[in-house]
């Protein structure tokens, strides 16, 4: 991590956070935080810059260059996440529109679709360690579009144990994500 200092719209860190840094950064980024807000209803875009705009701001305090990942498809991937998250959070389930966000800014960006198969391919691999062998069955079958019952039969346990079981792989999802 960089020790809670900020980078310039360059990605070289500054020595403390500060406006006018920021400022620079999100001049650079607005654009792209509105083309990603523009494929949400119109009545909540305001909401999702704003989204954007934390996301722009944390990505700056949390990039990792010992990470070898660019920092610009590290910043578009926070934005394009925490402005999805915050889009579903606003609606209500009956108002959701099927949005393919990995398709809203400029599909033919290789760079950051790397990024996020390599993000996506390490968040996996953590989990899986993480994961007892009958959290990982019960993963598995869940994934298969089995119900309790069905899980419940196929694994020679309960329906209550599968539910707990799933609560705990849900458990160990939110820290993978929070940390």
């Amino acid at each position: 991590m960089n020790n809670g200092k900020s980078v310039d719209k360059n990605g070289k860190r500054l020595s403390r956070p500060d406006d006018a840094a920021f400022s620079q950064i999100a001049d650079k980024y607005s654009p792209y935080i509105r083309a990603v807000a523009s494929a949400f209803p119109e009545h909540l875009r305001e909401d999702l810059i704003q989204e954007g705009l934390l996301a722009l701001s944390d990505a700056s305090r949390t990039f990792d260059s010992e990470k070898n990942v660019p920092i610009e498809a590290y910043i578009k991937i926070c934005i394009k996440r925490r402005i999805k998250d915050a889009y579903f959070g606003l609606v209500k389930d009956g108002e959701k529109v099927d949005i393919d966000i990995d398709n809203v800014i400029d599909p033919n960006d290789i760079e950051a679709r790397i990024v996020e198969k390599e993000y996506t391919e390490d968040f996996f691999r953590k989990l899986r360690s993480s994961l007892t062998d009958l959290e990982k069955n019960v993963l598995s079958e869940y994934l298969a579009d089995k119900t309790y019952a069905q899980i419940s039969e196929d694994l020679s346990i309960s329906e209550k144990a599968v539910d707990n079981t799933l609560s705990r792989i849900r458990s160990k999802i939110k820290k993978q994500f929070l940390i």
